[in-house]
């Protein structure tokens, strides 16, 4: 299959997410956000977890992009990398909601998908792995009790996925800048 129409079919199954969740999705849903029949998408991806797999491992490689673009280990500080991972979350919650919201999808779906979850969960240590990659430009990271060093990339986790959970449902009441602002002295803060 051509790029462009790989490209064309994850689009609109993103969008038919983003407007039906993925239990709502069909494949005559995304066939007609695609402009293409309902055969022809079947042609590319004959079920709907093979496309919903796809669509997860694209959103992976868009995100594994970004964060070559905002972490840079070899030219920036430990703060500025960590400013930087935050940024780039601030960035997809404003910029790209469908795929944050599709990503709290995935989780549910991962709760009765086996493929699912372990792509999903797969996704989540890669983040926490780059994480980790930043924590060791830290100057006290060889001086930090190694049980805490574990956890630290679950906890940033945890404060960009409570971020997006919190300002997707209202916007008008989480300060978005303040909040990361917050998150990222924190982190500073103890790993001094």
């Amino acid at each position: 299959m051509s790029k462009d129409i790989n490209e064309k079919i994850l689009e609109a199954t993103l969008e038919t997410i983003a407007k039906e969740k993925i239990s709502g999705t069909r494949m005559h849903l995304i066939a007609k956000e695609a402009g293409m029949s309902q055969s022809n998408l079947h042609y590319y991806y004959p079920t709907k977890n093979e496309l919903l797999i796809a669509l997860l491992d694209e959103i992976q490689e868009r995100f594994s992009k970004k964060r070559t673009e905002s972490v840079d280990l070899k030219n920036k500080s430990f703060e500025e990398n960590l400013s930087g991972l935050f940024e780039e979350k601030k960035d997809v919650i404003l910029n790209d909601k469908k795929i944050d919201y599709a990503q709290f999808d995935y989780w549910v779906q991962g709760t009765v998908n086996p493929e699912m979850r372990d792509k999903f969960r797969k996704t989540f240590d890669e983040w926490r792995v780059d994480i980790n990659e930043v924590l060791q430009k830290s100057k006290s990271y060889s001086e930090t009790d190694p049980k805490y060093l574990d956890m630290l990339p679950f906890i940033i986790v945890s404060l960009m996925m409570g971020a997006s959970m919190q300002y997707l449902i209202d916007e008008s009441k989480f300060d978005l800048d303040e909040y990361f602002n917050v998150a990222r002295k924190m982190i500073i803060d103890f790993t001094r």
